[in-house]
């Protein structure tokens, strides 16, 4: 078994309840929005119309016709890009920074395993833990939405998830970056999740106020656009996952040549 393979299986093990503890309740909220849907369908328009423009326009709000676009409103532009992004960092922390705290990231490096292969096989985990997350996620809301007769789409639906993805590995990656200089795995996840809140702020207040918004470009959020609405822009799909990647391999360079305490 080559050493990549070995971090990446030791770390899915590591996070085989994650579906439980993430997947459940995010689920929960996602069919509980889709069974909600039929009774507030005929009175939904009206609510609409009595939101400002602008804030319709900050969180991406548009004429909410379906579930899945009702979906979109409730979940996807905040909850759940805010939620894996945070789950994504976790799973990094925990096998990098977080294993130097417990001690037990000495061990592990006594075996012929590179610093850099931990960094590489810790971003693949978070991005596997996410994607299997979203996809539990996909399948517990359109069956909710389903059952009652809401007349989902698996596609849809589908693509608006998996446009969360990028984020979460673009999170990831950062967490991977701080990584490579924090001893402790606290500073790492204090620090990312401060950029994550502040990204998405300077993208919601981009939004509401022209002269804030030439500063949206420089977060994130700015890349991620509704692909329920819109479907999935896949230039900023691979570019931001790309930048998370990159991120990570800063990280891991750097991750090489720090002590281990």
């Amino acid at each position: 078994m080559s050493p990549l393979r070995a971090v990446v299986r030791r770390g899915l093990r590591d996070h085989r309840r994650v579906l439980l503890t993430w997947g459940a309740p995010l689920s929960a909220m996602g069919a509980l929005m889709a069974l909600l849907w039929p009774s507030i369908e005929g009175s939904v328009d009206t609510l609409l119309d009595s939101y400002p423009d602008q804030l319709k326009e900050a969180f991406n709000i548009r004429a909410l016709d379906s579930v899945e676009a009702y979906i979109d409103a409730e979940l996807l532009s905040l909850i759940v890009p805010l939620a894996l992004a945070v789950l994504g960092v976790r799973a990094i922390v925990r096998a990098l920074s977080g294993a130097e705290e417990r001690g037990y990231l000495d061990l592990v490096l006594t075996t012929p395993v590179a610093r850099r292969t931990l960094v590489a096989g810790a971003l693949v985990v978070a991005a596997v833990v996410v994607a299997a997350v979203l996809a539990m996620m996909t399948g517990v809301t359109w069956l909710a939405a389903s059952v009652v007769g809401a007349d989902p789409s698996l596609v849809i639906l589908g693509r608006g998830m998996a446009n969360v993805w990028p984020l979460a590995v673009f999170f990831a990656g950062l967490a991977a970056l701080g990584c490579g200089w924090a001893h402790s795995g606290g500073p790492v996840l204090a620090a990312a999740s401060g950029v994550l809140v502040g990204m998405y702020l300077l993208d919601l207040l981009g939004k509401l106020a022209d002269a804030v918004e030439p500063l949206r470009y420089l977060s994130v959020f700015k890349y991620y656009g509704s692909a329920i609405q819109d479907g999935i822009d896949p230039v900023a799909f691979v570019g931001v996952t790309l930048t998370g990647v990159l991120l990570a391999a800063v990280g891991a360079w750097a991750f090489e040549r720090r002590d281990v305490r």
